[in-house]
Parts: C-alpha cells; structure tokens; sequence
C-alpha cells in the first residue's frame, strides 16, 4: 500500500511540476520554480510520513505496545464481548434451525447433496474416474 501511495505522490508532484511549469497565472523565474519545486517534493515527503503516521494511530488500539491500565481493561472487555457475541451468534443460529421454514431447507438441503453424491458416484463409475 505504501508503494502505491509512493507513486500517487509522486505523480502529484510531477504533475504539479509541469503545472507551475506550464500554467502558472504568474511567470516563476527559475530560483521561485526551484523554490516551488522544493516545497512540492517537501510536501510529498510530509504527506508520505503522513500516511505511514495516520495507519500507525489507526492501529494502535489492537497493539499491546501501547498499553496502560484503563487501555488493559478495555481491551480485556472487548474480548469478553467478542466471545458473548460470538456465543450469541451460534445460540441465534441453533434457534433458527428449529424454525419450521428453515428445518424444510435444511431437509431439502440434505437431499440435496445426497443426491449430488450419487451422481457424482455414477459419473465416476461410469467415467472410470477415482475420487
């Protein structure tokens, strides 16, 4: 991701090159296009730095580098939480097994691939192929 970001950069800044360059509303002598020259190339590291910056904070959250006792804590509970959400997931979804509607798929499912095995099977006796 870096790399790519590396030549969208870059691409801004020669091509903000050629726009000082080319259309600027005020001519640039050459020492004010060199200046404006640095100031882009200066940007574009800033922005770079930027970018590497912004994913490391994004990210600090899950890094236990950056830990203290409140940070801890929370941590612990998100954990907690994820495996409550996780158990209520599989509960939520048992339950909804049992629902009439879903047992009937759930059967026609089953047949299904019963039936996908025995063509499979006929296939491959017929074909000579070896599962």
């Amino acid at each position: 991701m870096m790399r790519s970001l590396f030549f969208v950069i870059l691409w801004c800044v020669s091509s903000g090159v050629v726009s000082v360059s080319a259309q600027s509303p005020v001519p640039l002598s050459d020492a004010e296009r060199k200046q404006v020259n640095d100031w882009m190339s200066e940007r574009a590291e800033t922005m770079i730095q930027a970018h590497k910056l912004e994913g490391e904070v994004l990210e600090a959250w899950g890094n236990t580098r950056y830990s203290s006792a409140e940070v801890d804590a929370l941590r612990a509970r998100y954990r907690e939480l994820q495996q409550e959400l996780t158990r209520t997931q599989q509960e939520l979804q048992k339950k909804v097994l049992e629902i009439p509607a879903v047992k009937e798929k759930a059967r026609q499912l089953d047949e299904a691939k019963k039936k996908e095995q025995e063509l499979s099977k006929k296939i491959a006796d017929k074909t000579g192929e070896k599962k």
